[in-house]
C-alpha cells in the first residue's frame, strides 16, 4: 500500500441516504428495528457498509455456526441494487467487519488470512482493500497496526484516525478499543482513554465521521440486555465517557453488533441475532432513547 494512499486526507459524507426499512412500535412502546430490505435473505448477514457515493454496499454472510464469514458486494445502477456477489478476494478465509473509508472506494476489513507465507497463527488482522475504478485490488495487511494478538473491526474517521479493537496486552478487558493516529512517522496506536473500555469485551467499533461519538458492542455486561449489546460513548475532557446502552429500542437478549450510521447520519444500521442467525436491520436515530450531550 503506497504512502500516498495511507496519508490521504479523508473528508466527510456529503450525500443523503434513506434506509430501506421503517420502524414500528410494539405493545410496550419500544421501537423495533426492521429488516434492511435490500439484502434480506434466509442466510445469516452482518456488518454492512456503504461507500460515500452510495454505489457500493458490502456485507458478510456467515455459516450456520457463525464461524466463517464471506464478504459480498452489491453495486447500484439506475435500475437499483444488483444481486449480491462474493467479493473477488473473499470466500476462503474468515472475512468480516468491512468498513468503507470516508469518500474513498477503499475499505478496512478483518480477516484470519495469513499476512505472509510463514503465517500459520490464524489470528485476526486488519486489511485494506482498494477499488481502482475498474476492479478491486488484492488486499494488503495493515502492518502498522497489526500485532501477534487479534486486531480487528476497524473504522475510520474524517481526520484519518483509525479506531479498532485488539486483545493485545495492556488493555482493560478481553478486548478493548484503540485509536491509531497518523503522524510523520506513521501510525501511533493507543488505548482509548477514559471509561469506555472495561473488564468486558468491547468490539465492532464504528466511529462517527466527525468523531462526535463511537458505537460498539460489548459482551455480557450485566447492565446490558444480554449477550452482545450496542453501546455509545462520547468524548470528554477526561477521555471517552462511560458507555450508554442503546436500550430496548435496539438491543435484545441476543447478540447485536456491527453498527453503522447511514451516510445521512439519520439512521442506525446494525446486525441482530434476535431471530437466530444474523439479520441486518435499521432504525431511525431519533427513535433511540438516550440523552445526548448538549455540546
Amino acid at each position: 500500500m503506497s504512502r500516498r494512499f495511507i496519508t490521504s486526507v479523508f473528508i466527510g459524507f456529503t450525500v443523503l441516504f434513506s434506509g430501506c426499512g421503517t420502524s414500528e412500535k410494539d405493545s410496550s412502546g419500544s421501537f423495533l428495528a426492521t429488516p434492511y430490505e435490500a439484502i434480506v435473505s434466509e442466510q445469516g448477514e452482518g456488518w454492512m457498509t456503504i461507500n460515500s457515493e452510495l454505489s457500493r454496499m458490502v456485507f458478510s454472510r456467515h455459516d450456520a455456526n457463525w464461524e466463517n464469514h464471506t464478504l459480498f458486494e452489491m453495486t447500484k445502477s439506475s435500475e437499483g441494487w444488483s444481486e449480491p456477489v462474493v467479493m473477488p478476494f473473499s470466500g476462503t478465509y474468515n472475512d468480516r467487519g468491512a468498513r468503507f473509508y470516508p469518500a474513498l472506494d477503499a475499505m478496512l476489513f478483518s480477516s484470519d488470512r495469513p499476512v505472509d507465507a510463514d503465517d500459520t497463527t490464524r489470528d485476526f488482522n486488519l486489511w485494506i482493500a482498494m477499488h481502482d475504478g475498474e476492479s478491486w485490488l488484492e488486499p494488503e495487511a495493515l502492518y502498522a497496526l497489526n500485532t501477534d494478538a487479534n486486531d480487528f473491526h476497524g473504522s475510520v474517521a474524517e481526520d484519518g484516525s483509525i479506531y479498532f479493537v485488539s486483545d493485545r496486552s495492556g488493555g482493560k478487558g478481553l478486548s478493548d478499543i484503540y485509536q491509531a493516529v497518523l503522524g510523520r512517522d506513521g501510525y501511533s496506536a493507543h488505548l482509548l482513554p477514559g471509561a469506555v473500555n472495561t473488564e468486558f469485551s468491547e468490539s465492532d467499533v464504528f466511529i462517527s465521521p466527525d468523531s462526535r461519538f463511537i458505537l460498539f458492542s460489548r459482551t455480557n455486561d450485566p447492565n446490558g440486555l444480554g449477550e452482545d449489546d450496542l453501546w455509545i460513548s462520547f468524548p470528554s475532557e477526561a477521555g471517552w465517557s462511560a458507555a450508554i446502552n442503546l436500550g430496548p429500542e435496539v438491543n435484545t437478549a441476543k447478540g447485536e453488533y456491527g453498527a453503522m450510521l447511514s451516510p445521512s447520519q439519520m439512521e442506525l444500521i446494525y446486525s441482530t441475532h434476535k431471530d437466530g442467525s444474523g439479520d441486518i436491520v435499521t432504525i431511525p436515530m431519533s427513535s433511540i432513547a438516550i440523552e445526548w450531550p448538549s455540546n
